[in-house]
């Protein structure tokens, strides 16, 4: 799949676009003429099929801001009955109402969008009693504008980002779809539908009437499901009525509500911890150096030991002045450049400094807002303790014992009075929470686990005090465990039973979620 980031267009496989295509169609299957509106045509993938009905008196409306994708689109068009026009959807004006309105609209970040067409987007949002921070990306207009121009039993059917289902700014949009919906259909996918790199996609279906009424959810295993219509939608009210992240919608109603009644028991990291995001340098890879670059513009002076990311901390639950030496060695970038405005700028310091202006860094937002473009600002000593937002298998609360600074792929963490640190780390490694980790977190294309700030702080603690040596043997343990599940069998019952008397069979069950929650994930 193509993807063009100006114009956020991820072109939609034939198959998909067949399916989308015969579902909407068969919703009106019983009527002799329809119309339809395609918002963002691209390369026609939906007209293709469209074309091909012939029950049914397509009047097609398509537009795109594209003018030579939409040459294309229409020449697989072969009905009198349509109009292709050249035009921003955010500035398209019409009375008519249509029976569907079908595709897949673009995914353009807020950041990427000209300034009228955020001021069209706040506009549209407004009017249909939608806050600005809704306005997060042009896929969520697309779908509000979309619903206004939908005649009283229409429909609308769309392939969407997956972050409808579970970012925080999308919550107010699924508020939206329950009431402005009488059905909602969600497809969700084990594989990324389209050939497009860290992009997770879903289908939306939503009708304006429906006989059978509430938000149903299905997961696609395969292409061939889709075309075999092999599939079975099952109502989550439950999950859509909670907190929950719609792509938990394989969770029975049993399964959520003993998860909730084991975390309501317990505080959250909030209660026991402090965290703040770490260093934003706004240009990594030229103020974060190895030690070759270091030497060669003798910038040792100017430099502090810093963490670039979560891959460089894997196996362990402590980090130490040795583990910098070792990525040193490995000539992993370990060198944060701070420099201060009153410094003395030498010889090969400016050398350095004229290679990050050659690199058009003073223009860069966050580098180009300083007093000088190269003095990073706020950082302050190094954490007591470093949670990384993004992880593969499992979360990672790493206790800092050496003088590295972290970037903001990680937390910092300090404790609140009368909280232990070592007792933190320890208790952090159960089961219920790494499940609630899956549970509150995001995933996108690739499988990658992140957390925000407000997700990880409200992550329930089964909080035990352990000494200094039993803290040592759980650092041993960990340092030489074969996977994550090792640990969790050695201290889930140390952990989970002192604080909310689980059992084996409770435990067993928390587990059995949490593998469904990272096999789903994970796509396997």
């Amino acid at each position: 799949m193509t993807n063009q980031k100006q114009t956020g267009s991820y072109y939609t496989p034939q198959y998909l676009a067949s399916f989308i295509s015969k579902r909407v169609l068969s919703h009106f299957e019983n009527r002799t003429r329809m119309s339809i509106l395609e918002p963002s045509v691209g390369d026609g993938a939906f007209i293709s099929e469209l074309a091909q009905e012939e029950n049914i008196n397509i009047n097609l409306t398509a537009l795109d801001i594209n003018k030579a994708e939409l040459n294309t689109a229409s020449e697989k068009w072969n009905k009198k009955t349509a109009s292709f026009l050249e035009t921003d959807f955010l500035v398209y004006s019409t009375a008519k109402q249509y029976s569907a309105v079908i595709g897949n609209p673009p995914y353009v970040k807020k950041n990427i969008l000209t300034s009228k067409q955020i001021e069209l987007s706040k506009e549209i949002h407004s009017n249909e009693d939608l806050t600005e921070a809704s306005v997060k990306n042009i896929w969520t207009t697309f779908l509000v504008k979309s619903n206004t121009l939908l005649s009283k039993n229409g429909v609308l059917a769309f392939v969407l980002p997956s972050e409808l289902l579970q970012v925080k700014f999308a919550e107010e949009i699924r508020e939206y779809l329950k009431n402005e919906f009488q059905r909602i259909e969600i497809f969700t996918f084990n594989d990324l539908m389209f050939e497009c790199k860290g992009q997770d996609t879903i289908v939306l279906f939503a009708y304006k009437k429906a006989e059978v009424k509430g938000e149903f959810f299905t997961n696609i295993s395969s292409k061939e499901s889709l075309e075999q219509n092999d599939f079975t939608l099952k109502n989550n009210s439950l999950l859509v009525e909670s907190n929950v992240k719609w792509t938990h919608h394989f969770l029975t109603s049993d399964e959520l509500t003993f998860i909730d009644k084991l975390k309501n028991k317990l505080k959250t990291v909030n209660d026991y911890s402090e965290s703040k995001p770490g260093i934003v340098t706004g240009a990594n890879k030229y103020f974060i150096i190895d030690k070759e670059t270091e030497n060669e513009f003798n910038l040792s002076k100017y430099t502090k030991p810093i963490i670039q990311k979560g891959l460089f901390v894997n196996g362990s639950v402590v980090f130490s002045d040795e583990d910098i030496k070792k990525l040193e060695k490995n000539n992993h970038p370990t060198k944060l450049l701070q420099l201060n405005d009153n410094d003395k700028i030498s010889k090969k310091l400016r050398e350095y400094l004229d290679i990050g202006e050659l690199e058009d860094l003073p223009e860069r937002h966050k580098c180009g807002i300083r007093k000088n473009w190269y003095v990073i600002p706020n950082i302050s000593k190094k954490p007591d303790a470093f949670f990384f937002k993004r992880s593969h298998l499992y979360p990672k609360l790493l206790k800092n014992n050496s003088d590295a600074l972290v970037t903001d792929s990680a937390y910092k963490v300090g404790m609140r009075n009368g909280y232990d640190l070592n007792s933190f780390i320890y208790s952090f490694y159960n089961t219920l929470t790494l499940l609630l980790s899956e549970l509150d977190g995001r995933y996108y294309g690739g499988g990658v686990l992140e957390l925000i700030p407000s997700e990880f702080k409200k992550l329930s603690i089964p909080y035990n005090v352990v000494s200094n040596k039993q803290f040592d043997n759980f650092t041993t343990n960990f340092e030489n465990k074969s996977n994550i599940e090792q640990i969790l069998s050695q201290n889930d019952l140390n952990i989970l039973n002192p604080t909310l008397g689980i059992n084996n069979e409770d435990l067993l069950k928390l587990t059995e979620i949490r593998n469904k929650l990272k096999r789903k994930r994970l796509r396997k």
